[in-house]
């Protein structure tokens, strides 16, 4: 079968593998649509130790069930699947306590098992059992199912922040998962939501999200731009999405007091050191939290939001291609000029 074969950085390349094998504790999905995450990106760009070569990446996807092993409960040939991407051992203290995403055993789609730029994909027994494996309603889109996973880490993130109806949420950066943080926010009922961008070919992106506002700033000056939006109050949840130092830094500045801050997005390392002024923090009583992956239960939280028609896929999902061109989205997104790329194997 055809797939997208990750050899290390800079080198994808789409050919020919074995088709992933049934036994009776697995399932066999054609795969439908894979969208390229950031992760991808990196893998790509920098590579990940995580990750060992030669590996199908992709973990963003939508597929239908087409062989299922006589052990297997809870999935039937049809059931169109998408994936809660990390896998918990279910048996240490952090999964006793519900936060799955923070195990210290996980494995996952794309870095452990092969991944969804391919045609066919194996349902491990590891993901069956544990949850991860989840049945897409039909009112959901195939994009749209591909969407699930990065929409649960915006809304693992926003349960952690304690966004709720009335707020006023700043999303910094307007890239693929600040557009989806923004589409979260409203379905979690903020009365406002503010989108602040440097680049204006990504601020046009997100000014086709309905009730979005979206603030072009330069490289400085951001916070104060926030806060006369806001009549001087500044927000009550700032969700830091730009993978940028500086930005997450200035982001502070832009919490009204009694807010809080989310640092969403990862910083690389060597690089991810801030400075902050502590004062804001502790004159403002503002907090800080950080939010990392997600759990099966946001993805199924995110298949309901997605269901409901509250996420506007149409808008998000920039580009559609076909698995031979999977380079071409991969540059697309290092240019900056979609937000979210589906590859069609």
């Amino acid at each position: 079968m055809k797939a997208a074969i990750y050899n290390g950085p800079g080198d994808i390349v789409v050919g020919d593998i074995p088709e992933p094998r049934s036994t009776s504790r697995n399932a066999i999905a054609r795969v439908k649509v894979c969208t390229i995450c950031g992760t991808d990106l990196k893998l790509y760009t920098v590579g990940n130790p995580r990750c060992k070569p030669p590996r199908v990446i992709g973990h963003e996807l939508a597929a239908d069930v087409i062989a299922v092993g006589n052990k297997v409960e809870g999935l039937a040939v049809g059931d169109r699947v998408t994936f809660a991407t990390t896998i918990a051992c279910k048996r240490c203290e952090y999964c006793s306590r519900g936060l799955e995403n923070l195990c210290p055993n996980v494995k996952c789609i794309s870095f452990d098992f092969d991944g969804g730029f391919a045609e066919r994909i194996e349902i491990p027994a590891e993901a069956i059992e544990g949850g991860n494996a989840l049945v897409v309603p039909p009112e959901v889109s195939d994009p749209g199912a591909a969407l699930a996973e990065p929409l649960s880490c915006a809304i693992n993130a926003q349960k952690i922040a304690g966004v709720k109806p009335g707020d006023c949420v700043v999303v910094v950066g307007a890239g693929p998962l600040g557009c989806i943080n923004a589409e979260v926010a409203k379905a979690f009922g903020a009365h406002r939501v503010i989108v602040t961008q440097t680049s204006p070919t990504r601020a046009a992106l997100a000014r086709k999200l309905a009730d979005i506002e979206v603030l072009e700033v330069g490289r400085d000056g951001a916070a104060e731009k926030v806060i006369e939006a806001t009549g001087g109050q500044g927000a009550d949840i700032v969700i830091a999405t730009a993978p940028v130092a500086a930005s997450q830094a200035e982001a502070l500045g832009m919490v009204r007091k009694g807010g809080t801050l989310s640092l969403f997005a990862s910083l690389p390392k060597g690089g991810s050191t801030i400075q902050i002024d502590t004062r804001i923090i502790h004159y403002g009583q503002v907090s800080i939290v950080g939010a990392s992956d997600s759990r099966p239960c946001d993805v199924r939280d995110a298949l309901a939001m997605l269901a409901a028609g509250k996420i506007d896929v149409d808008s998000i999902v920039t580009h559609h291609l076909p698995l031979d061109r999977v380079l071409d989205g991969i540059e697309l997104m290092r240019n900056r000029t979609g937000l979210k790329i589906a590859i069609y194997p």
